[in-house]
């Protein structure tokens, strides 16, 4: 539709097909991220895609609207609350057409929900904005306010050379004594997340329902809007599956030969890093950040491994193996990075750690990181094992890569 529409080139549907394949999200908000699309042009055609009003843009939000959603819900759904009319909920939503989440919303709100379709990255930046909840920009820029690029060159200017033998050498009471307490640990700047029982809407600042709300709904109501449903079991947070079966060597390899999607190689490359390590974890690098994709092991769960946001630039174990794109196993130096890698790991400062990196597209697209958890000792006998497997995943990504050229 975009390239019929002349919003952007059939070369470009390309290149952001390929650029899906590594760091995923919807086709979309890749042509967005290499600014090959406008958004108002991607809005437009997800409209006419799903058959739903769409909106792009900086949006006003109607504050009694936003008192509807709670954070966990807003996050679940990728829904935004936008516009609220007696019984009537307009809400912004990356699938309008998602029956389920519908369901939800409207079963939680006791309202008649209208959904406006909106492009994923606008929803992100506005899950961050309303509900502090982060989500990776993927360095699109929508301007001072509402999205910032996190990291990056900006964030490391001044900062000394990223090195990870900078700083004494991590140990556990150290650790202890400056991250002793529960909680996540942002990124510096990002927006906090509320907490229970908190007035999400102190969190930012909303402006008044804008002037065409009563053009909006009026348009809305001449549709149903999806009811509330008699019964509905909400669903509750999202639950970790059970953790699979290690895979060998061998095995592991295999699986990388004939691997369809990029969510099968995390999987195949953490079975096999749990038969050799206690946790593991792939980071995807992008825009300046390394951030969590998936991992496997105790307090590695979905959510957890979701919220780990390292910004490169600054000395670190991560920033060290993208700069010289070689693996690192050693001691962790005690840098803020590494420190907020540990944390954000679940704790506990293992005698060593291996990274190996990924490239694609001619630079480090992932790292993977594996250590034996609190007190434990990489055996240097696995590492041989997981370079190789590291020049299999490449591989993997240039099959991929390769059907949609």
């Amino acid at each position: 539709m975009l390239v019929e529409e002349g919003a952007c080139s059939a070369a470009a549907v390309r290149e952001a097909l390929q650029n899906q394949v590594i760091f995923g999200g919807r086709l979309g908000t890749n042509l967005l991220e290499l600014g090959e699309v406008a958004e108002d042009a991607l809005a437009a055609a997800l409209g006419r895609k799903h058959g739903v009003p769409a909106l792009s843009g900086e949006l006003a939000l109607d504050p009694a609207a936003i008192a509807l959603v709670r954070p966990e819900l807003a996050d679940r759904a990728e829904a935004i609350p936008y516009l609220l009319a007696d019984r009537r909920l307009a809400i912004l939503a990356v699938d309008p057409s998602d029956l389920s989440m519908l369901d939800e919303v409207a079963f939680a709100t006791g309202k008649q929900v209208h959904p406006i379709v909106v492009p994923e990255a606008r929803i992100w930046a506005l899950l961050g904005k309303v509900y502090g909840i982060q989500r990776q920009l993927r360095g699109i820029d929508f301007g001072p306010g509402l999205a910032h690029r996190l990291g990056g060159p900006a964030a490391a200017a001044g900062a000394p050379p990223a090195s990870a033998a900078a700083g004494d050498l991590m140990d556990e009471a150290e650790f202890d004594a400056i991250y002793g307490k529960s909680g996540s640990y942002p990124l510096p700047g990002a927006p906090p997340a509320p907490e229970d029982g908190e007035e999400i809407l102190d969190l930012v600042e909303v402006v008044e329902a804008p002037p065409l709300t009563s053009a909006l709904l009026e348009s809305l109501s001449t549709g149903p809007g999806h009811a509330p449903p008699a019964r509905f079991v909400p669903i509750g947070p999202r639950q970790d599956e059970p953790e699979p079966s290690p895979l060998g060597f061998g095995e592991a390899v295999r699986f990388l030969e004939g691997v369809e999607e990029r969510g099968a190689i995390a999987r195949t490359v953490l079975r096999y890093a749990r038969s050799r390590f206690r946790r593991a974890v792939i980071l995807t690098v992008h825009h300046g950040m390394a951030q969590g994709w998936a991992g496997l092991g105790e307090k590695l769960g979905v959510e957890a491994v979701g919220r780990i946001r390292i910004a490169l630039g600054a000395p670190g174990i991560v920033d060290t193996v993208v700069q010289t794109r070689a693996h690192f196993l050693g001691p962790i130096p005690k840098t803020e990075a590494n420190v907020r890698l540990l944390k954000s790991l679940g704790g506990g400062v293992p005698q060593n750690a291996l990274l190996v990196p990924i490239l694609a597209l001619g630079r480090v697209v992932n790292v993977i990181y594996a250590d034996d958890g609190r007190g434990g000792m990489v055996d240097a006998s696995g590492v041989g094992e997981l370079l190789i497997l590291a020049t299999r995943i490449a591989k993997s990504y240039d099959a991929l890569l390769a059907r949609v050229r």
